[in-house]
């Protein structure tokens, strides 16, 4: 008895919720825009995890063309890869100056190679992402943001760039 009124609420939410995904229309700054200067997005394989052992994970580095290594720059992260046009939409809110230039890291979660051809691959998303402690965490911090600063960005015309830690995470 309890639950039907929760029942109730949550089928609500999620009528509400594919509604308005359906009528969702992107705003201009999603789409291409003239004269807007387009950032680099280089892509690379991390597989040297020690926090998640024998994953493998592709992940984008996002520089906008107006990144300067002699300045500091925003750094943002995101999970399941280059999701919703990122790249174009920072590049359109970094050229009208809504966005302070911001380099992207866009990672896909691990996954565990089968061991022979009659077995499926292991997605390690819901265990990375899921989890209670700090793995994932610890994983940014310790292993793939420090890969990150290790990759030339000589294909760009630039040669790199230090995250500075923050404290307080």
């Amino acid at each position: 008895m309890f639950f039907a009124p929760l029942r109730s609420f949550v089928l609500n939410f999620v009528f509400v919720a594919v509604v308005c995904a359906a009528d969702y229309v992107p705003g201009p700054d999603s789409k291409p825009q003239d004269g807007v200067p387009k950032g680099d997005v280089l892509k690379f394989t991390f597989d040297q995890s020690l926090i998640f052992p024998g994953t493998t994970r592709d992940y984008w580095v996002y520089v906008p063309r107006q990144y300067d290594p002699a300045q500091p720059a925003c750094l943002y992260v995101n999970q399941d890869g280059i999701n919703y046009d990122a790249p174009l939409v920072f590049d359109n809110l970094i050229n009208k100056r809504e966005l302070p230039v911001t380099i992207g890291v866009f990672i896909r979660p691990g996954v565990v190679k089968a061991p022979h051809d009659g077995a499926l691959d292991r997605f390690n998303r819901s265990y990375e992402y899921d989890g209670l402690g700090d793995a994932y965490a610890r994983f940014l911090l310790e292993e793939l943001l420090p890969e990150v600063e290790k990759n030339p960005l000589r294909t760009v015309g630039r040669f790199g760039f230090r995250l500075k830690p923050v404290t307080g995470l």
